[in-house]
Formats: structure tokens, sequence, C-alpha cells
């Protein structure tokens, strides 16, 4: 939250409006007189205190009359204070809820309220020619010595520039930037709200996965220009056989594009995929003198009850994919429950059988990758902020990349049986540290899976009470999509830890401000700004731009900001240089086993 008034002299001020003037009273003309020495007094040192003050600043008596304006509202509402003076607030200026629209009654609220506490809130601000200002205000009620009737004073902070920020990031982030269509953040969101009606409603949705087959080769023979125009004339095909008023469709990847046909029957939705599929077929691409005869695989997923997750409907439809891929291509293969040559394809038999045994053989290690401030002073010091990584070694003690068997375990709902596994032994380990100043902060990534279960919150609380160590080692990590998709189960999670004192970071941030509208409701203390921003800092301008923007806004919102993938030393001064707070990556430090990092945090002697 903004802090709204920082300013001691206001601040001041206020405390010394509720002063009343003491004295031996034996006339009462000599009682008037004090009195209104002392509300001149007040009035004065509140409008001289009101003149500093950046934000719009209204001063009313208990009917709403202004009394006075500060310089920042004259010069915003183009109103002299002698002309305002004396005139109902309301013919200078109205409040808008920035929701309905319907004209905010802060006065009225004020005075049923009768609080000496600040309420920041949101608001439009409609005044004359002004149109309408994004704003957040506040009311503050003020006694003047002895008088009966309260006064209230109305302060406006203007966020219209935020806003409009907000609005392009927003836009940024739901959308591919080459296409305009929907990104795979913004698919997997409606994929989402598409699964939960067919749970509950029975409503017939399906998902189409179409894969180019030759966008390498006009990559690599035609060049990059050329696979850029390549992806606008399919995404232009695509856009003329949907029925944009009821599908969805959406970029997922390079070449890869996702439709979401609504409200039909998989077989008239087939009809229609076959269709895009000829399409494409009869479309030969030229650039160049050069012609490339253009195809698609194509994955099609009918979504049913018992199919997950948008993340499993995601992953069924590439491996269905490369099922159409591995026939040749230029085909439909359409998902059946228990498809095994989906399941074949994907490979997750096997890792479902490599993970049981994994954990029976104790073939999972903890390392740790430091996360360090950037500020020079605080460069140099020793680390002391982790993430907790795991990792999977083989029977040759070889270590088995994430990327391979999380999603496996995802696939099998294996994942809260691994955060435990991780859960546990961090905390053991912890138990060898004595060092107390700076005390060291673990980060431990959690899966919407583990945070779906019920009993998981009560797992963390017990382990950390037999482990006996301070909760303020231990920092959360939830990706922004796990915490956006149970969103009260977040905020239980967070709230209680955080009582007991642990920390929480967002990880996997994009870039935009919808992003920002969550930490209001989730109160965590780091945002890791997503790495595919970071590494592409140095080249490329919108990414810097990007990186700027939200660790603007994050800082405005009170959450220090962590950038990924820092690789090298020119990406840490250009981080410097915009104040993001920590960077973490190979340009700091790789990972190290976990015992090492412990290590460094044992006084010796």
């Amino acid at each position: 939250m903004l802090d709204f008034l920082p300013i001691s002299t206001v601040i001041a001020c206020l405390l010394l409006l509720g002063v009343i003037g003491s004295g031996v009273m034996f006339f009462m003309r000599q009682q008037r007189q004090q009195r209104n020495e002392l509300y001149l007094a007040q009035q004065n040192m509140l409008v001289s205190s009101l003149a500093e003050v950046m934000e719009l600043a209204v001063l009313v008596d208990g009917k709403g009359m202004v009394d006075f304006i500060n310089p920042a509202t004259e010069r915003l509402l183009k109103y002299k204070m002698r002309s305002a003076r004396g005139k109902h607030h309301a013919e200078l200026f109205s409040l808008l809820d920035p929701v309905t629209r319907q004209p905010i009654q802060w006065l009225v609220q004020e005075q049923v309220r009768q609080t000496e506490r600040t309420a920041v809130q949101r608001a439009l601000l409609a005044a004359g020619n002004l149109g309408e200002l994004q704003v957040n205000y506040s009311v503050q009620t003020i006694h003047y010595a002895q008088e009966e009737e309260p006064w209230h004073m109305l302060l406006l902070r203007d966020q219209t520039e935020v806003h409009a920020m907000q609005v392009r990031l927003d836009h940024i982030e739901m959308h591919d930037q080459q296409t305009m269509l929907l990104n795979r953040k913004s698919f997997e969101q409606r994929l989402k709200v598409a699964i939960d009606q067919v749970r509950q409603h029975g409503v017939k949705h399906s998902f189409c996965l179409i894969s180019m087959d030759q966008f390498k080769l006009v990559n690599d023979s035609m060049g990059h220009s050329a696979g850029d125009v390549l992806i606008d004339r399919i995404c232009k095909i695509l856009k003329e056989n949907i029925d944009a008023r009821r599908d969805i469709l959406a970029r997922l990847g390079g070449d890869e594009f996702g439709i979401l046909f609504q409200e039909n029957e998989p077989s008239v939705a087939i009809r229609a995929v076959d269709q895009i599929r000829r399409k494409l077929e009869s479309h030969e691409f030229e650039w160049n003198k050069m012609r490339q005869q253009v195809t698609a695989s194509i994955a099609f997923v009918p979504l049913y009850k018992a199919l997950g997750t948008p993340n499993k409907v995601l992953s069924v439809g590439d491996a269905a994919c490369r099922v159409a891929k591995g026939k040749g291509g230029n085909r439909i293969h359409i998902y059946k429950p228990d498809d095994q040559e989906v399941i074949k394809q994907r490979g997750n038999m096997v890792w479902l059988g490599r993970l049981k045994k994994a954990f029976e053989a104790g073939n999972f290690k903890l390392v740790a990758q430091p996360i360090h401030p950037l500020a020079p002073a605080e460069f140099k010091r020793p680390f002391h902020h982790y993430e907790v990584l795991i990792r999977l070694y083989d029977e040759n003690n070889q270590p088995i990349v994430p990327d391979e068997f999380i999603p496996a375990a995802e696939y099998y709902s294996m994942m809260p049986r691994l955060d435990r596994w991780v859960v546990r032994t961090l905390l053991k380990a912890l138990q060898d540290i004595t060092q107390k100043v700076p005390r060291p902060v673990f980060a431990v990534n959690l899966s919407g899976q583990s945070l779906d279960e019920p009993d998981f919150l009560q797992f963390v609380l017990e382990e950390i009470k037999t482990a006996g160590i301070s909760p303020a080692m231990i920092c959360f990590e939830i990706t922004e999509r796990v915490a956006i998709h149970n969103l009260d189960l977040a905020q239980q999670f967070i709230d209680t830890l955080k009582g007991l004192g642990c920390s929480f970071s967002l990880d996997d941030f994009g870039t935009g401000v919808s992003s920002f509208a969550y930490l209001k409701s989730l109160p965590v203390d780091y945002l890791k700004i997503d790495g595919s921003f970071i590494k592409d800092i140095a080249t490329d301008d919108v990414a810097r731009a990007m990186v700027r923007s939200v660790n603007q806004v994050g800082h405005m919102m009170g959450v220090q900001v962590i950038a990924e993938y820092v690789e090298n030393e020119r990406v840490i001064q250009m981080l410097r240089e915009i104040g993001v707070d920590f960077g973490q990556g190979y340009g700091i430090s790789r990972p190290i086993p976990l015992e090492n990092a412990i290590n460094n945090h044992v006084l010796k002697g």
C-alpha cells in the first residue's frame, strides 16, 4: 500500500489540532476571545502546513462547505481559494466509484464513521473540463478547539499516470507482442475457466493445439524475418477460420497456437479444425522468390471432467501434437482418455517408476543458489540469502535437470510428496545454523498441488515447530499463476506463516500490473522478475523498459525486487542503474550444495 501521508508537517499539524487552550476563564467575553484566537492560530497552522503538501487538500465544514484548498488543488481545478471558499464541495468536484461510476458520498461516510483513522481508497475525480482522473483519497476528521461540529480534510493523490502504465503493462502481459494475440499465460486463465465450466455445468468445450511443421525450415533457409512474416500469415488464416465472438485464439509459443472452441459439440469443432488444417496446407509461403508449403500437426483435446488442470491439458495437447508429427505431420491427433500413444510419447509412465524409486533410494539432493543484494557496498559482503533447489541423480550419480522430472511429478500429482520432502529435509538441516546476524534466509518453492492440499499448511507448521528453528530463516516462493489459481488458500497460507515470522516471494513474475493488484491481497516480501526479461536486458530495449517499470511499481507497492538469470557483470551493472534490489544467476554464483551454504553460517570455535 502506498504511504499516503508521508509529510511530517501535516502529522504535526493534526496532532496540534487537538490541543485545547488552558487557563482560568473568568468572563464569557474573555472565553470567546481566547477561543477565537486559538481557532485562528490552528487555522493558520493548518493552511501553512497544507500549502506545502503535494497532494490535493480540501478542508470542509460539517455541511460540506469549502473553507480551504491548497495550491495543488488550485492548479488542478483552476479555481482560486477565494472563489472556492464558501461553496459546497460538489460545486468544485465530485468523487465517483471507479467500478459503478456512482457518486461517492465521502463526507457522509466520514461523518457516520467519525474515526481518526485514515483509510486510503480509490476513486475517479470529476471536475469541470478535467474529465475523470484516477485518484487515491483519504478523509481526516478534525476537531477545532471547542468547536462542537468537526471539520473534514480530504486528501487526494493523482494516480492517472500510474493507472495508464498499469493498463499498458497489463495489455503487454496478456498478449503476444508480435501478433497481438493472447499469450500463453492469458490462454491458461481462460482454459481454467473453461475446465471449471465443464466440471461444474457440463458445458462442451474443446482445446486445439496447432504446431507448424515447416517453421524451423523457413527460419533456417529463409531467415528469421521470413519466419516472422510466416507467423503473421498463419495468424491471419487462423483468425479467418474461427468464430471470434465465441472461440479464443492465442499464440502459445514460437510456432504454436492454441484455440479454445467454446460451447460446441466436439464433432462440430473437429470439422472446424480440419478446415484450418486444409487452409494451411493450401497456403504456399513465398519469400524472396523462394517458396515453401505450410502444414501443421494438430492436437484436438475434448475437455472432460477428469482431465484436470490447464497445465495437464496443455501437456496432453503437446504430447498429442508430437504424436501427429511422428506420423508425418499435416494431420490431427484426437486425444482420448488413456490414449496410449500420448502416454508413450510423454514418457511419464517411465518417470512415474523412476520417481518412486528415487524416493525409496534417496536420490534427491538439495542445492542452494545465492540471492544477493546488488548495491555495491552490500554486494561485497558474504552470501546470506538463498533459493533452495532440488536435484535428482541417476544410477551413475549424474544430475537430472528438473525440467525432465518435475512435469512428470506434476502429471501424477506427486508434487506434494516432493514438496514435503524438501521442507522436512531443509528444516532439519537448518538446525545446524548458529549465526544470528545477519540471519540467513532460505527460499523454498511450493507447487500449486501442495497449496491445494488442506493439510499442507498444518504440515509446515508442525515441521517448523519440530525443527525448533527461527521461522525468519524460511521464505516460501509461489508462482503468480499458483497464487491466482486459489487466491483464498494462498492468502490463508501466507497470512498464517507470515504471522509466525516467515517471508514470501512471488516467483515467475510477468510484466503486468494486473499482477500488482494481487500484491494488495498477497502481502509478499519479494517478487522475482521473470528471467526472460533479465537475460535480454542488455540487448532488448523493450525488456529493459519492462524491468524498469516493474521495479518502479514494485517499490511503490513496498516489495523488494529480485532479478533472475543474472549472467554477467554487464547485466549486474544495468540492474544497479535501474535500482533492482537483488540478483540471482550464474553471474553471481552457481548453485552450491546445501550443506556448504549452511556451513557458511555456523560459528566456528
